[in-house]
């Protein structure tokens, strides 16, 4: 593989790492309080269910590219708004670091 190309491959697949980290977590809960807690328990320590899953277990139980994924393409079969079509990649991030914020809060 060329250098240049080499670099634009490991920048693509590191940008979801780095985004990660320059994460807001606060604007990420605003981002919730506005478009998922209507369907959602976004709240730390909310109680596990299924469907619609708390973000509490969504962040136990699944991997953060998983939860990125379904937000901007959620399955076929459910109601949840496809968000890719207004929602950034900082703004996707914030969400999914507020999500995975809550795996280790007790009850």
């Amino acid at each position: 593989m060329k250098p240049l190309a080499t670099l634009a491959l490991g920048l693509v697949l590191l940008a979801p790492a780095a985004m990660a980290q320059e994460a807001d977590i606060l604007e990420g809960r605003k981002i919730a309080e506005e478009y998922c807690a209507r369907c959602h328990d976004i709240e730390p320590g909310g109680k596990f269910k299924s469907y619609p899953p708390s973000f509490r277990a969504i962040a136990v139980y699944m991997d953060p590219e998983i939860i990125r994924m379904k937000i901007m393409q959620p399955d076929h079969n459910t109601i949840m708004p496809k968000y890719a079509m207004f929602i950034n990649q900082t703004r996707l991030w914030n969400v999914v670091e507020y999500i995975l914020s809550l795996e280790t809060l007790e009850e």
